[in-house]
């Protein structure tokens, strides 16, 4: 997977995950070799995209572990490191509904993700969530909603973005649903009650994420896609300056 800033307030990426990337493409290649004697499966794109998945996931469990401490520093990243570089990770994205930590994209689909780093318990029930704050030994200290600074809930938020963003895909002819990710990546945060998120995926595992990928992959113009999340971020973001 490919890590590209479209803000600064990201961290680069760990030069480590170039060896986990190098790992999944090489079982990538040997994916396409095999479809290449299959042709039910060059003619199913669903089928092949779980082929590809299962790939992916078995290229997950193999990668070596690294230590809590780098880990901690973006878990999510180097998680998705498994990803073959015809996905991309497009940091900092933003819209005229506000910004995002990551779009995710790639040839199965498109996700806006926000990312949680706090030592939290989130509870989801539909659209309203609220978190409590936990100590190092798990007890609540503290609780909130789970708001933006101008009130709105976390789950709007990000589905706001993600509609924004789906909208101006479809007026350039790509017709795909972004998919919205909450991903708490605190080794001790955890979810409370959870009913019918509006969201696609609550998760507290970056693992959660790749089995939610997989879950809803459906193929999609990858490069194109992506760099009309580029163009549309600029736009916003020239006419943040314009009126600065």
């Amino acid at each position: 997977m490919r890590v590209e800033m479209l803000s600064d307030h990201t961290a680069p990426r760990e030069p480590w995950l170039a060896s986990t990337s190098t790992a999944a493409r090489q079982l990538w290649a040997r994916v396409r070799r095999w479809r290449r004697l299959d042709a039910p499966l060059a003619r199913d794109p669903v089928l092949r995209a779980r082929v590809s998945w299962q790939e992916v996931l078995l290229t997950h469990d193999r990668a070596p572990r690294r230590t809590t401490g780098v880990l901690g520093e973006d878990p999510l990243t180097a998680a998705l490191g498994v990803l073959p570089d015809e996905w991309v990770m497009l940091r900092g994205y933003r819209n005229r509904r506000g910004g995002t930590d990551h779009v995710l994209v790639g040839p199965h689909g498109i996700w806006a993700v926000e990312v949680e780093r706090r030592r939290i318990r989130l509870h989801a029930v539909g659209d309203q969530w609220w978190w409590e704050k936990l100590d190092a030994r798990g007890h609540s200290v503290e609780t909130g909603r789970a708001v933006d600074p101008a009130g709105r809930a976390l789950p709007r938020r990000v589905n706001d973005i993600a509609d924004d963003l789906a909208a101006w895909l479809r007026r350039n002819r790509h017709d795909v649903p972004v998919r919205t990710a909450v991903v708490l990546t605190h080794e001790q945060a955890r979810l409370g009650h959870c009913q019918d998120p509006t969201v696609s995926l609550v998760g507290t595992h970056p693992h959660h994420l790749l089995d939610a990928l997989a879950r809803y992959a459906a193929p999609l113009a990858a490069g194109e896609v992506a760099d009309l999340v580029r163009r549309d971020h600029l736009f916003h973001q020239r006419r943040r300056h314009r009126r600065a």
